[in-house]
């Protein structure tokens, strides 16, 4: 929507909700028929470009045929998430289907050109599109004197929310207070065995909707993040913030944020005092964890 509503781009493109074209093929999404409908669809329409946030399912694969085909349209992935906290695990990630991938910054762009060098895909620094329409300077970091403490952990298994209980029992003891944003998929999301997957965080206050409002708030002392994209967000709108992962520094797994902030798990945090997780905070290093993965952009697709 940040490219849709950028001034821009209004002024050059019209925009089309491929969403609702799909929608209205009367067949099932597994049924082949309708991909070849929506192939004719998209040669009748002869797109400029073709805007998705992955390259991963059925549906992004025809538009990357399909693209492939017609060389004056071209398949755009917009990146949507810092995945572990930089760390690209998944490995169908790693491997851009598109012609042009939009990424957060340098960092990123540096990463994936190395996974796809014999690709013939064009990888730009882009910045993230809901920060670029924002301007970062009206925002500012507060000295909150609350006790309010804002955990974002990403959607946790039961033995990895075993520490952050540990973690909020030992902020509850400090008297500080704990408000939990769970990710979207904690008590929601079910396994093939239709079991709850993530288990919800039960004993705390919770707030629901947009993240982004929360943040941009900055009413917190400072916030707690896991490898969760949300550690950037909280950054984006100047909070002060913590980093607290329990599955960093395993084999194979070490994320970007931990280069630049201490990972608070890796102390014994049961015996420490109020004020050593105040002390814990570093605005300067998270502000250079922030300029190493995210460039600030503008949303204008002319770039391309």
């Amino acid at each position: 929507m940040p490219l849709v509503e950028n001034i821009s781009n209004k002024r050059k493109f019209w925009f089309i909700d491929v969403g609702f074209i799909w929608k209205f093929i009367p067949f099932k999404t597994s049924d082949k028929r309708k991909h070849r409908v929506m192939y004719f669809v998209l040669t009748c329409i002869q797109p400029k470009y073709i805007l998705s946030m992955n390259w991963m399912t059925t549906r992004e694969s025809l538009y990357m045929v399909w693209t492939a085909k017609h060389q004056k349209s071209k398949f755009i992935v917009v990146q949507h998430g810092a995945y572990g906290g930089g760390v690209v695990r998944d490995i169908s990630h790693k491997y851009t289907k598109c012609d042009f991938f939009l990424t957060w910054g340098s960092f990123f762009t540096e990463k994936f050109k190395r996974n796809n060098s014999l690709k013939k895909v064009s990888i730009i620094d882009f910045g993230n599109t809901i920060y670029n329409k924002l301007k970062r300077e009206n925002f500012a970091y507060k000295d909150k004197k609350t006790n309010k403490i804002l955990l974002l952990p990403t959607a946790l298994k039961k033995g990895d929310l075993l520490h952050f209980y540990n973690l909020i029992n030992r902020l509850k003891e400090l008297d500080f207070q704990i408000v939990v944003k769970e990710h979207g998929k904690q008590g929601i999301e079910k396994d093939k065995n239709g079991n709850i997957k993530y288990p919800s965080i039960e004993g705390f206050t919770k707030i629901t909707g947009q993240l982004y409002l929360t943040l941009e708030e900055n009413d917190f002392d400072f916030i707690i993040a896991d490898h969760s994209t949300a550690l950037l967000d909280a950054i984006f709108f100047k909070n002060k913030v913590l980093y607290f992962d329990p599955k960093n520094n395993i084999k194979g797994y070490t994320t970007q944020y931990s280069k630049y902030l201490p990972n608070i798990f890796a102390d014994d945090y049961s015996n420490k005092s109020k004020n050593y997780f105040k002390d814990a905070i570093d605005i300067q290093n998270q502000e250079a964890l922030f300029a190493n993965m995210v460039t600030l952009g503008n949303n204008n697709l002319e770039i391309i």
